[in-house]
C-alpha cells in the first residue's frame, strides 16, 4: 500500500521561492488527508554517496534530488513531486492503479520509448524493485568524469532501464511497466518543456511549471567558463577521493 504522504527535496539553504509555495498550497488544497514531508540536509546525508557528494559540492541541488527520492521512495513509500509541480485535481484515481510515473512531451517522439520524468510526480511503496535498481545504479556511479563532464540525467537513466521491461500496452497510451502504470504527458505534464506550448486536457491532474533548477545553459556560457566547471567538478572528485585513500593508508 502507498503511504498516503507526499514528499520533495529542499536543498541549499534558500528561502522556497514564491512559485514553490503556490505549489506547495496546491497540494494541500487537492490532497489534504495526506503529510507532506520536507527533505534537506537536516534529513537527508547528502555526502552518503559520490553522486549526491558531487553534485552537492558544485551547488548542482536538483541532482541531489534526484538520488534522495528514490532513497525516500526505497525506505518510505509514498508520493514524490518537484516544488514545481502544481497539482490541479487529487491524484486519488492514479493511485487507485497503483504505482505510477509520468511521462513528459519529446520533440521527436517515436510512439515505443517512455519518456518518463521522475520529478512531474512518482508514487509507490517502499522497497519498489524498480527503485531499488535505481539506487542501487547512483550508488556505484558520479555525478561527474575525471575531466568534469556530467553524466546522463535521470530520464536517460529511467528511460534506458524502462526499455529493458516488457511493456503491457493499456487504455488511452497508459501502459504497465516494470510494476508501474505509466500516464501519457497530458496527466502530469501539459507543457511542452521545449515549445512552452500549453495543452491542458481533461486528463490533466498536474502542470509542471518548469522551475529548471537543474538548468545552467552550459551550452550559451563561454569557453573559459566551460573550462572553469569542468576544472571546479575534477578538483571536487580529488576532494572526496583523499579522505578515503588516508583512511586506507591509516
Amino acid at each position: 500500500m502507498i503511504p498516503r504522504v507526499i514528499h520533495y527535496c529542499w536543498f541549499g539553504g534558500k528561502p522556497l521561492p514564491e512559485m514553490a509555495q503556490w505549489c506547495l498550497a496546491s497540494w494541500r488544497k487537492r490532497m489534504p488527508d495526506y503529510e507532506i514531508v520536507r527533505w534537506d540536509e537536516d534529513n537527508f546525508d547528502v555526502y552518503s554517496v559520490p553522486y549526491t557528494a558531487e553534485a552537492y559540492r558544485l551547488g548542482l541541488y536538483a541532482f541531489v534530488s534526484d538520488y534522495a527520492r528514490l532513497w525516500i521512495l526505497h525506505h518510505h513509500g509514498g508520493i514524490y513531486l518537484d516544488t514545481d509541480v502544481e497539482l490541479l485535481r487529487p491524484l486519488d484515481d492514479m493511485l487507485a492503479r497503483g504505482p505510477f510515473m509520468g511521462q513528459e512531451q519529446v520533440i521527436y517522439p517515436d510512439g515505443v520509448t517512455l519518456y518518463c520524468a521522475m520529478g512531474l510526480g512518482v508514487a509507490c511503496q517502499a522497497g519498489h524493485p524498480f527503485i531499488t535498481r535505481m539506487l542501487d545504479h547512483y550508488r556505484h556511479t558520479h555525478f561527474v568524469s575525471w575531466t568534469g563532464r556530467q553524466g546522463d540525467t535521470i530520464v536517460d537513466i529511467t528511460r534506458r532501464m524502462l526499455a529493458s521491461e516488457p511493456i503491457e500496452r493499456l487504455e488511452d497510451g497508459i501502459v504497465r511497466v516494470a510494476g508501474f502504470t505509466v500516464y501519457p504527458w497530458p496527466w502530469l505534464c501539459p507543457m511542452n518543456y521545449f515549445t512552452g506550448q500549453m495543452d491542458i486536457r481533461p486528463e490533466a491532474h498536474a502542470f509542471h511549471h518548469y522551475a529548471s533548477s537543474w538548468v545552467r545553459d552550459y551550452s550559451h556560457q563561454p569557453l573559459l567558463e566551460k573550462l572553469r566547471r569542468r576544472l571546479r567538478a575534477a578538483l571536487t572528485r580529488v576532494q572526496l577521493l583523499i579522505p578515503q585513500l588516508s583512511q586506507r593508508g591509516g
